[in-house]
């Protein structure tokens, strides 16, 4: 193990902000009145604020910190074909056509993502290769292909499965026992996605105040009232847009959200032939371990970018989170067990208690959150969805629109089973890795 993965050398911060640093500066002065208060300038949010500000409608985004500082500029930047639910469990809990419905519509959410980026020119190292999901055991690529064969039979899947034999075309390990290939998928670069998003909702006319915490949200008839910093602002809709970093503001959302640390990685800078063989064609992987692995090639392909969730008590611990993860690399690709790293970073998704994202009106508040890990796609889309029914726009509903959001006796937002449970699923993913 290399011993710069625990000293000061190690940057604590996300690689995504060597290109795109987190866009500081004197905060915005806070309006007394907008038509849309917007809580969150992640993707969701801005996605929103974009919409709205170009549809005419006076909107202000506040953040309690700096914009995009949470999993916006954190994240791996992939995206993919489905959701954490697979399409046959979905069938079994609501049906055939509504679960239809909703894969149909998470299918809908790239071609917005890839029509947005193309529309709108953003410059994120926008890749769209196919993701490659490799099995952790033989039983995990047979149970896959039968969920595959269910798939192509009710929807559009442009899939295959790769037995161990071929998976080095996608990714060159041996810890694979195969895997799934679908060529709908990839990856951007994070941040600098986020810093198109902010630049053309600035653009647009909406108003980002930043460093601006919102303390409480009170209704008065079709009126709210927001508690922001030390200012009140007067708003006729709120759209709430926090995911994994809802806080009390709106107890109702976040006694349905469980706050998850996902960690990340950056090896030191590789012989770009190495990482071309490793990761062929600069695609996107993930793979069926309990505590999920999800990486790629840097965008200038000289380093390998590693997430997951680390167990137990590396949960809290960027240094520690760092070796744990720089193992599992390693178990992956042995060669590369004396490679240090130069960055070692986390942030929080949000689970919902059914695995599946959530959309809609609470209370005549807005809310669109629950990504569980895969928001990249969903969160632009559900953000423009959102705008659009404000502004009353002809096709702003959506299947996942108003669905039950269930939560659990006793919780309150704060997950205090998760490092067990974690613990527990890294004990499952050792027999394997």
């Amino acid at each position: 193990m290399p011993t710069t993965v625990t000293t000061d050398e190690v940057k604590l911060e996300p690689f995504w902000w060597e290109a795109a640093p987190r866009p500081t500066g004197v905060p915005t002065e806070v309006p007394e009145r907008v038509d849309v208060a917007v809580v969150g300038s992640g993707y969701t949010g801005l996605s929103a604020a974009l919409t709205l500000a170009r549809g005419g409608a006076n909107v202000a985004v506040f953040e309690a910190g700096v914009p995009g500082e949470g999993a916006s500029s954190r994240n791996g930047g992939g995206f993919g074909h489905g959701l954490k639910v697979p399409f046959s469990e979905l069938t079994r809990r609501i049906g055939l056509e509504p679960a239809k419905a909703l894969f149909n519509e998470h299918a809908a959410s790239r071609k917005h993502l890839i029509d947005f980026i193309r529309d709108e020119g953003i410059e994120c190292h926008f890749v769209n290769r196919g993701r490659f999901t490799g099995a952790h055991a033989p039983a995990k690529y047979d149970s896959m292909a039968r969920e595959l064969a269910f798939e192509q039979k009710h929807l559009d899947m442009d899939a295959e499965m790769a037995p161990r034999s071929d998976q080095s075309s996608f990714v060159d390990t041996e810890l694979y026992h195969g895997g799934l290939w679908t060529r709908f998928g990839g990856h951007l670069h994070p941040a600098l996605y986020h810093q198109g998003l902010l630049d053309r909702a600035l653009a647009a006319g909406a108003v980002i105040v930043p460093q601006t915490r919102v303390a409480r949200i009170e209704r008065a008839g079709a009126e709210f009232t927001l508690a922001a910093g030390n200012h009140t602002v007067k708003a006729d809709n709120v759209i709430i847009a926090t995911n994994g970093y809802s806080g009390p503001v709106n107890g109702w959302l976040r006694r349905r959200l469980i706050p998850i640390q996902s960690q990340m990685i950056a090896t030191e800078p590789l012989d770009p032939a190495v990482v071309a063989r490793l990761l062929p064609e600069q695609r996107m992987i993930g793979d069926t371990y309990q505590l999920k692995h999800y990486y790629r090639a840097s965008p200038d392909g000289t380093r390998i970018l590693f997430g997951g969730r680390a167990g137990g008590e590396e949960l809290n611990d960027p240094k520690r989170s760092g070796v744990h993860l720089h193992r599992r690399l390693t178990r992956l690709f042995p060669e590369l067990a004396g490679v240090g790293l130069t960055h070692s970073w986390a942030g929080f998704v949000a689970f919902s208690f059914d695995y599946l994202p959530h959309f809609g009106v609470q209370g005549g508040i807005h809310y669109a959150l629950g990504y569980c890990g895969s928001g990249v796609m969903l969160s632009t889309y559900f953000g423009h969805k959102l705008g659009q029914r404000i502004l009353g726009a002809p096709g702003a509903g959506s299947p996942f629109e108003n669905r039950r959001f269930s939560t659990r006796p006793f919780y309150t937002g704060k997950p205090w089973f998760l490092s067990a449970v974690m613990a527990y699923y890294a004990w499952r993913d050792s027999r394997y890795i």
